[in-house]
């Protein structure tokens, strides 16, 4: 009977703890530097309904070569749900413990004290997002960000890493010209893009450029797909370049003709310098354009109407910027698609039309990001919105009637895939509402704070101490010297609140 009670236990330990390992891509940076790696990410739900997360076998990149951290274990974290988006966020001190890497000699975790770790993460659609911030400062003098799994920001987006393509030819990692092309006439495409150490920041940009076959001017054009020149006609579309996510195919680096996305960025955001060996003025502009897809093959240019767009970014009007560099950025456009982001096509070219421009023509890309938007553009609470509500304001202070929920709480903001925490506590006579906003690729956050007492009036008490005196009716709006006998709740400049009848 004793054991029987025993495997018992064991099974309901078992079913109340479940665990997910994600293998994933970790990009670390150092001092501004990225350096990549893969590992595996553990994710525990506890029975309690808290999450325990843990990084195993953590590496650090050196001049000397890899060093062997540790296991950064998170535990008893707090949960909170944004429709289907589990949140965690946590600040803890830990101890890292020694990984179980047979090749790694010594492990750092031997010799570190406990350390201040602060994670941020997000699991939504199967996939997970998080940022790891681990304090060394007292140790290294430097703060280690781990940035976990892809599919959020654009890959290489300095175009630091570099393979070789057949022929000693050289392509930046994650991104293809006509050296890996495909089509009948690959073979005649030539050569489009180089690396150049004339960079905004890092030590390498990628420099496209146009080239001249028997007078026809073929643009140069780097993009996150594949290339395909398959006619002689430039403006044909069965020259175009193209992204199937379930396409086995892969370039000279083992990687896929395809950068992967799962989120929806407001817009994308690049630095370029775009020179015309002869200025055109019938065709004077270099282009960029982007397309989020479900996954499914699309190309650009499109040869028929494709159903499976999520949205389009583009601007064709990109004027030459006399050798400085310029920060373009291009805003999506959703459809009404119902379909869900798996992939990103973006692709720059020396000229907006095809077999335009002249040979020699050239832009130098560097710093390429998607951007994601996280400002809040109301709240309201209990339906009512907070008047006079500013983005750049933090604090704010209300009276509602009755107790106030998380889901009495509404916000609007200026981004597509923002994601909110709230967090209620009481303080002061009322509740502390605490409102944490992430965006789309958990890279930034931005926090609110409402302080509700229970009151007659719905009335928002905004503004600094020190400003005017603010006056409004019991139904929230602003009342001014003239206004409607009857009750008016007034604000001191020194924050005090008072009611009066007129």
């Amino acid at each position: 009977m004793k054991r029987f009670f025993t495997l018992l236990l064991a099974a309901v330990a078992t079913m109340a703890a479940s665990a997910t390992d994600y293998d994933e891509v970790i990009t670390v940076t150092v001092n501004g530097e990225s350096t990549e790696q893969t590992g595996v990410i553990s994710v525990v739900q506890n029975a309690e309904g808290t999450y325990d997360l843990t990084l195993r076998n953590f590496m650090l990149s050196s001049d000397d070569g890899p060093m062997g951290v540790g296991n950064i274990e998170l535990r008893g974290i707090s949960a909170q749900h944004d429709g289907a988006t589990l949140l965690l966020a946590t600040t803890q001190t830990v101890t890292i413990t020694p990984g179980d890497d047979p090749e790694v000699p010594f492990w750092m975790a031997t010799v570190l004290p406990p350390v201040p770790v602060d994670l941020r993460a997000k699991i939504e659609g199967g996939h997970l997002r998080c940022y790891i911030d681990i304090d060394l400062q007292q140790q290294l003098q430097q703060v280690i960000q781990v940035a976990v799994g892809q599919g959020y920001q654009m890959l290489n987006a300095g175009f630091e890493d570099w393979h070789t393509t057949t022929g000693n030819y050289m392509e930046p990692n994650h991104w293809h010209s006509f050296e890996s092309a495909s089509g009948s006439l690959a073979a005649l495409a030539g050569h489009h893009i180089e690396r150049t150490s004339a960079a905004r920041t890092g030590n390498y940009a990628a420099r496209i450029y146009a080239t001249s076959l028997f007078g026809i001017v073929a643009n140069g054009t780097m993009t996150t797909g594949r290339m395909n020149a398959g006619a002689m006609v430039a403006a044909s579309t069965d020259n175009h370049a193209y992204i199937d996510a379930d396409s086995k195919d892969t370039d000279a680096n083992g990687d896929p003709f395809c950068m992967p996305l799962y989120s929806r960025p407001d817009s994308l955001a690049l630095w370029l310098r775009f020179v015309q060996d002869r200025a055109s003025a019938d065709h004077p502009y270099a282009t960029v354009s982007a397309v989020i897809t479900d996954g499914t093959r699309y190309q650009d240019p499109e040869d028929r109407d494709y159903q499976n767009v999520v949205a389009r970014a583009k601007n064709n009007t990109i004027a030459q910027t006399n050798g400085e560099w310029v920060r373009v950025a291009v805003p999506f456009v959703y459809t009404s698609s119902t379909a869900q982001p798996r992939a990103i096509l973006v692709t720059v070219s020396t000229n907006a039309d095809a077999g335009q421009g002249s040979n020699g023509d050239e832009v130098v890309v560097d710093d390429i990001c998607l951007i994601y938007n996280t400002r809040p553009t109301t709240i309201s609470v209990k339906g009512t919105a907070v008047p006079h509500f500013s983005p750049d304001v933090k604090h704010y202070e209300l009276e509602v009637d009755g107790e106030v929920t998380a889901d009495d709480i509404q916000l609007t903001t200026d981004g597509r895939s923002v994601s909110v925490a709230k967090t209620l506590a009481t303080a002061d006579g009322g509740t502390l509402c605490t409102l944490t906003l992430y965006s789309g690729d958990m890279a930034t956050t931005d926090q609110y704070t409402l302080l509700v007492k229970r009151g007659t009036s719905g009335i928002c008490s905004v503004g600094a101490a020190g400003s005017a005196e603010q006056r409004y009716t019991l139904d929230g709006r602003p009342a001014g010297p003239m206004a409607t006998r009857g009750i008016v709740v007034v604000r001191r400049a020194d924050g005090t609140v008072r009611k009066l009848l007129r």
